[in-house]
């Protein structure tokens, strides 16, 4: 491994520089993953150009790679070795707290970057915390003992396991927070990613009517949309139902 680490670090409104930092040594309940790939989402480019956190920031939380370093203790903690491929999920939770013991890590003060100027997060966390490396932009991402992580099946490549985080997403608006389920009618407003995983997700549960929207741009994400099992697809260019087109 070299002692250096490069990383594309965001230092201002739409302006980044790749900086080196060193190579952090690991504690016993530590790891270091060599990156393979990191995911741009929406909320990336929103914070690119108009970033809430103000100090330089190494972005990028839909992270994927392979443990390169692992401490002897986070292995006996996490199950995971060096040389296995995870999955990063952004949130490093406490593990301690209610919402932690009620499995609803995503709302643990530790990881609420919007309300506590501490906060740890990937993708949001300032490089000037060490050991710096908060980001998958980077050739390695430090993980902590109460980093979130998901072992990659050896039949899922890197890059579609860097899809887990809008799929997911999609999934659990659709299932989770609307119930959708068997005869439920459905509409979903943006064929984006993580609204092609809800008609995916729509579909399997035993939706009965699925309708996707968009707009003039979306025109190809629409007729992915029928693919994947909508019922109707409604933007310029796309009324109907699917099986009228």
């Amino acid at each position: 491994m070299t002692e250096t680490v490069r990383a594309a670090v965001r230092t201002g409104p739409s302006t980044v520089e790749v900086r080196e930092f060193p190579m952090p040594d690991v504690p016993e309940d530590g790891a270091l993953l060599r990156m393979e790939v990191a995911g741009i989402c929406g909320t990336d480019v929103k914070m690119y150009r108009a970033p809430r956190v103000t100090e330089p920031v190494i972005m990028g939380h839909e992270n994927v790679g392979v443990i390169a370093k692992a401490g002897r203790r986070f292995t006996e903690l996490k199950g995971f070795h060096e040389g296995d491929r995870v999955f990063v999920e952004h949130y490093v939770a406490c593990f301690r707290c209610e919402w932690c013991h009620r499995g609803e890590y995503r709302h643990c003060w530790n990881t609420d970057w919007r309300a506590n100027p501490d906060a740890l997060r990937y993708g949001y966390t300032s490089v000037e915390r060490p050991p710096h490396l908060w980001g998958g932009f980077a050739e390695y991402l430090y993980l902590p003992w109460n980093a979130v992580i998901h072992r990659v099946p050896d039949a899922v490549t890197p890059e579609l396991a860097g899809l887990a985080t809008p799929l997911s997403n999609g999934i659990e608006w659709a299932l989770y927070d609307c119930g959708v389920g068997y005869g439920s009618t459905v509409l979903v407003q943006g064929p984006g990613q993580q609204g092609l995983s809800q008609v995916v997700a729509c579909r399997q549960a035993g939706a009965s009517l699925v309708v996707v929207t968009g707009t003039s741009r979306d025109a190809a994400r629409l007729e992915v949309a029928r693919t994947l099992g909508a019922d109707v697809v409604a933007g310029p260019g796309h009324p109907g139902r699917a099986d009228d087109a």
